[in-house]
């Protein structure tokens, strides 16, 4: 069974407070950050050092053209997973419980930090690069042994992830909350209609920070064979429709079921 290579992406979200999977509606700001080089970090050792949560996984250093960057892994196998994160500061540590989970299940998970995130490095124009960034994190993937890759994006990580990821070589695309616009990707539109890799795109009705009608238009117009839009309940946001996040004993819903099996290729569960 194909798995799917999904990227997700949500309008707004970044870090408040001390939570750091909280969410933030600073997006010019975080646009901005994103076409500034990375400053020097040291890597941690484990994903639970650096995320500060009880989840297995190493820290790995991710090469791309122009820089390098950050990631956690976690699981192996031939079903690939790429996580990419909300405007959270915390980056690629929003998806760390849910990554674990899924890796649980069979897995190769490879959460990325994108420039700017963790202890990620990147010139200029990698920070500008978003194709280069999840195209390097697709083939890291493939590298630890993933035959499918599945891009699967919240937030800013979803528009990201359907904006680019089929050109970076997914070979499924997964859009939590993703705003229809984001600078330096296409727009969500374009991007859905040149999509012909399995899509799955999911939004809730009542989060203002995004456009649910147009996500559905989006995936309408999108010439894949497999595509779906799925409602996210209440005024949930990215990786918040599937857990609660970084809760050391996080409460899973029907969504990440569903995110799972995309990931696993079952595209009519």
């Amino acid at each position: 069974m194909t798995a799917s290579m999904t990227v997700l992406v949500m309008a707004g979200c970044g870090t408040s407070g001390s939570d750091p999977g909280g969410d933030s509606t600073d997006r010019d700001a975080d646009a901005g950050a994103s076409r500034t080089p990375s400053v020097t970090r040291s890597m941690p050792a484990s994903v639970e050092e650096r995320c500060k949560v009880p989840v297995k996984g190493e820290m790995v250093t991710v090469s791309a053209p122009g820089g390098t960057l950050s990631a956690g892994a976690i699981g192996d196998g031939t079903t690939g997973a790429l996580l990419l994160h909300q405007t959270s500061g915390a980056g690629m540590c929003g998806w760390a419980t849910y990554g674990a989970w899924l890796a649980d299940k069979g897995v190769n998970v490879l959460m990325l930090d994108f420039c700017t995130h963790g202890q990620s490095q990147c010139e200029d124009a990698l920070s500008k690069d978003w194709t280069a960034q999840v195209k390097a994190g697709v083939d890291a993937l493939r590298k630890r042994g993933a035959t499918s890759v599945t891009v699967v994006g919240a937030s800013l990580g979803g528009v990201v992830a359907l904006g680019v990821g089929q050109e970076a070589g997914a070979d499924a695309i997964v859009d939590l909350s993703g705003p229809m616009e984001w600078p330096g990707v296409p727009d969500s539109t374009s991007a859905a209609k040149a999509t012909t890799v399995p899509l799955l795109v999911s939004g809730a009705a009542a989060d203002t920070g995004i456009d649910v009608a147009g996500l559905e238009a989006a995936v309408a117009a999108s010439p894949a064979t497999d595509k779906r839009f799925v409602p996210m309940p209440g005024q949930a946001h990215g990786w918040s429709g599937i857990s609660d996040g970084m809760s050391v004993n996080p409460e899973f819903t029907p969504l990440a079921t569903i995110v799972l099996k995309w990931v696993q290729g079952d595209y009519a569960g």
